[in-house]
């Protein structure tokens, strides 16, 4: 596919999405009947390769991996046959494979749902579809996995409910098993709400009773869950806790919600235990619950983790300064955790490789590190952080050395000085 071609498609599939946008917004409870047919139109079958293609990712079930695709079959005969399977009503999922991948830090492990590359690009081609419709209906207090906000917007809206409405009770929540325990009927008289084109929803209830092949053993799907790592399945997610942020919103809490996907932080000037009684019973008409080990109730004074983030209400210094106390933001013990098993990780055991080669490695993971931690709050805990972790990295690279050249010294002297402005090192911070 041509970068032309695919400039092209773009522009279109733009224009269908603000064309859905707008006759959403002019009607919020308006329902959109004929919309099957744009999910296999070219420019959209286009569109959505490219996104999942940019995404990469394992093969399912069927072995076929992106390169497969490319080289034996070609894009354009494989989105040809997925758009005459969707036009002719022959399109069948097929199972999602589970996998179990490690939580960081912890000895539990979490499945994740990984369909084939077809299911994936059909799936793509009904988000581009259906997310412009939905999104006008969603509330500015959810942020996961939406266009335009990202967690750096949830931590902004919780920082200004801590600095100028001086909300510093917080109760700092996790929904238990969210994907897996999200109820398909509720699910589809939600996404009934705005859609009533039947063939759309059969493919949405198709996706969610695809089943799961774990192991070798094929298990059918029960009338509960959505795989988590499906391409639809965050703004089905979405569409399921919108009920939740509607309810919090008409159930007379003075608090602010900000929801990140299945983790939340409500932040109150009081009446907490109350609040956190209302928000499990919202849940529970959902078939939902909070993780009790992961839910609490805090002072912001005292400080929560939220997002990668620790968050905590300080006074503020400044004579001339308006505000006596201010919300702050540094890296959390658990993202710093992280962040150090993955550089132990990258640079590993391979004593084959040249100094420049693992600076080469691990400067994509400290500068993607960098860009989501730069809080840029200039206080000390921000900064002590980012000086550990640079005299971390020095640590790794000189045990590499040591080890590397059999070295009896502590092998300080093979570690160059100029290892940020000769070798390239990116400095955390």
């Amino acid at each position: 596919m041509s970068a032309q071609k695919a400039m092209n498609m773009r522009t279109t599939v733009e224009s269908l999405q603000n064309r859905l946008s707008c006759a959403a917004k002019q009607s919020l409870d308006r329902k959109f009947g004929a919309l099957y047919d744009k999910l296999y139109r070219e420019d959209v079958l286009g569109e959505a390769w490219r996104r999942v293609r940019k995404n990469d990712g394992a093969a399912g079930v069927d072995k076929q991996d992106f390169e497969y695709i490319e080289k034996e079959i070609g894009v354009e005969r494989f989105l040809a046959e997925l758009g005459k399977e969707l036009h002719d009503y022959t399109y069948r999922p097929k199972p999602v494979l589970r996998c179990w991948i490690e939580k960081p830090g912890k000895a539990e492990k979490r499945p994740l749902g990984i369909p084939v590359i077809r299911d994936r690009v059909a799936q793509m081609c009904a988000k581009l579809v259906l997310e412009p419709i939905f999104e006008a209906n969603f509330m500015r207090n959810s942020h996961g996995f939406r266009p335009g906000l990202s967690a750096h917007t949830a931590l902004t809206m919780v920082r200004r409910a801590l600095t100028f409405e001086r909300k510093t009770e917080i109760i700092d929540a996790d929904i238990k098993g969210c994907y897996n325990n999200i109820r398909h009927d509720i699910l589809l008289r939600l996404v009934q709400k705005r859609i009533s084109d039947p063939r759309v929803i059969r493919l949405i209830r198709a996706w969610l009773q695809a089943g799961v092949m774990e192991e070798g053993q094929y298990h059918e799907a029960d009338d509960i869950g959505t795989p988590q790592g499906g391409v639809l399945s965050p703004l089905l997610a979405n569409v399921y806790l919108h009920c939740f942020d509607k309810m919090f919103a008409q159930s007379g809490i003075y608090g602010t919600l900000v929801r990140y996907a299945d983790d939340f932080v409500v932040a109150l000037r009081g009446n907490s235990r109350r609040a956190l009684r209302l928000i499990r019973e919202m849940l529970r008409r959902l078939g939902l619950e909070l993780h009790a080990e992961k839910t609490r109730i805090v002072s912001a004074r005292k400080g929560f983790d939220f997002l990668g983030a620790h968050i905590r209400l300080c006074a503020v210094r400044k004579k001339a300064s308006r505000l006596s106390y201010s919300a702050r933001l540094w890296p959390s013990d658990k993202s710093m955790v992280r962040i150090k098993q993955k550089i132990r990780d990258k640079i590993g055991r391979r004593f084959s490789l040249t100094l420049e080669e693992v600076v080469k490695e691990l400067n994509p993971v400290i500068r993607g590190w960098n860009n989501y931690h730069q809080y840029k709050t200039g206080i000390t805990p921000e900064a002590k952080r980012f000086r550990e972790l640079n005299r971390f990295v020095r640590e790794r690279i000189r045990i590499f050395l040591k080890r590397k050249y059999s070295d009896e010294s502590r092998s300080w002297w093979r570690v160059p000085g100029g290892l940020y402005t000769q070798v390239g090192l990116v400095k955390f911070g």
